[in-house]
Order: structure tokens, then sequence, then C-alpha cells
């Protein structure tokens, strides 16, 4: 069965972001579906990954986030466009 987990994610400001951080989490084990609402910052990810490793593959990647629930990726902002989009 798989579960929603719903991420808020900092730093996604336009479509290269969202190709970013979709091709970051999509192929992490467990991932079934990866879902981005930019205007929002919301990530949802559809499947059975382990939750850590999503939060460290996007702080990784320059997108710093939570759990929608407030929990922290411990990942410091790196300002803008995370993966340097070039949109800034």
């Amino acid at each position: 069965m798989s579960t929603t987990t719903v991420l808020q994610v900092q730093g996604m400001t336009c479509g290269s972001c969202v190709r970013h951080v979709t091709q970051a989490l999509t192929p992490l084990a467990g991932v079934e579906v990866v879902e981005v609402d930019l205007k929002g910052g919301l990530v949802r990810v559809e499947g059975n990954p382990d939750v850590a490793t999503l939060l460290e593959t996007l702080a990784d990647a320059g997108y710093p986030s939570t759990l929608a629930n407030g929990t922290p990726s411990g990942a410091a902002p790196k300002g803008g466009c995370g993966s340097g989009c070039g949109c800034r």
C-alpha cells in the first residue's frame, strides 16, 4: 500500500525548478509519483520512499524542505533556484 508524503520546499521559483525537483526525486527507491505545486511550494510524493532520503535529496539539490507538518531537513537555504536553473 502506498502512502502520500507532502513536503514544503523552499527555493522553487520556475518551471526549471519543478523539473529539477521532479528529476531528483523520481529515481529514488519507493517513489511512484512526484507532483509539484510551484505556486504553493509543495511536493506530493506517492509511494513508500524513505522520508529522510527525500529531504536529504532535496537539500543536496539546493531545495531545503520540511514535511508539510513542519519537520525540518536540517539544510540551510541556499537562496534562489537550487540547481542553477538560471532564472535569477
